[in-house]
């Protein structure tokens, strides 16, 4: 049967271009697959979509940020009807948001020292410190500030630009990426990934200019911290109810991992890291999609 596939796609974040890079690979791989596309920019298109979505078996997601991460986009088709690869609304939304997602799993893995703040604050732990927003993706909006200036300065205009801001405890480590995919009815945890930024650390450069970071995967880890790792994530993506793929990013130091954040809708782009470890295990970009599509439509 020949399936046809609706790409949403671009929307309305800060994210947007991210997610027209990761769009235009997906796009490729659909029809490589043999299945066929339709294209939807969540930006212009919507009304175009409510129109046909009906012509099409499945919805790829593959929005950035805000609408197509928060649960906005996907309660929108909950209420079409149509089947959509990723989680749901009541889970990406819980997970969109740093705060409650941190708050949510504290008591079971290692995360670190937070505050949240809708105003300025003084510094309510040592420098270095790190500044986020509480809802945000590809690292915009991040900062180390290592002294009082930086800190002002940052915290104020983060505060404009986002509203809520996450104060976090930063530790020096070794930063990681650790994507999880579902076959069917087994979750895969991918080979792990580990990031070395030119930058100071994993930002929106580092992450979407060629040559700023370099990867290592597998990540060269003690076999009982990487099976740590492995059997911990999974039981926080079951935990979560997340479906279909995601990445975790973490950080380890002293042999012990703090859980940073949780993507339910991982960057496709050629420079992307759950492509990287998907390949690290055997799978080519083409069989990454036709794993998340055969999820959901069944011969």
């Amino acid at each position: 049967m020949n399936y046809k596939i609706a790409l949403i796609y671009g929307g309305n974040s800060n994210e947007r271009e991210v997610s027209i890079r990761s769009a235009k690979n997906i796009a490729m791989a659909i029809v490589k697959n043999g299945y066929s596309l339709c294209k939807y920019d969540l930006k212009t298109d919507w009304e175009r979509f409510v129109n046909e979505y009906k012509i099409a078996d499945l919805v790829f997601n593959i929005v950035h940020g805000y609408e197509g991460e928060d649960g906005t986009l996907q309660r929108k088709l909950e209420k079409l009807g149509i089947e959509y690869i990723g989680s749901d609304s009541s889970t990406s939304e819980k997970t969109f948001d740093k705060w409650a997602f941190i708050q949510s799993i504290k008591k079971d893995f290692s995360v670190p020292k937070s505050f949240l703040t809708d105003k300025y604050i003084e510094p309510p732990l040592d420098f270095p410190l790190i500044i986020k927003p509480r809802k945000s993706g590809s690292s915009l909006g991040i900062h180390i500030c290592h002294n009082l200036d930086e800190y002002n300065k940052f915290l104020k205009e983060e505060l404009q630009n986002f509203g809520e801001i996450i104060i976090q405890e930063y530790i020096k480590g070794r930063e990681i990426s650790v994507s999880i995919i579902q076959k069917n009815d087994e979750t895969l945890v991918l080979p792990i990934l580990e990031i070395k930024p030119k930058n100071e650390f994993y930002d929106y450069e580092a992450k979407y200019t060629e040559g700023y970071t370099d990867f290592e995967v597998p990540a060269k880890l003690e076999k009982d911290l990487e099976e740590k790792i492995i059997k911990d994530f999974k039981k926080l993506f079951l935990m979560m109810n997340i479906r279909d793929f995601c990445r975790i990013d973490a950080i380890i130091k002293n042999d012990k991992y703090y859980i940073l954040e949780i993507n339910t809708i991982p960057g496709m782009t050629e420079l992307s890291d759950l492509p990287q470890s998907a390949a690290a295990y055997g799978l080519s970009f083409e069989e990454l999609v036709d794993i998340l599509i055969k999820n959901h439509l069944k011969d």
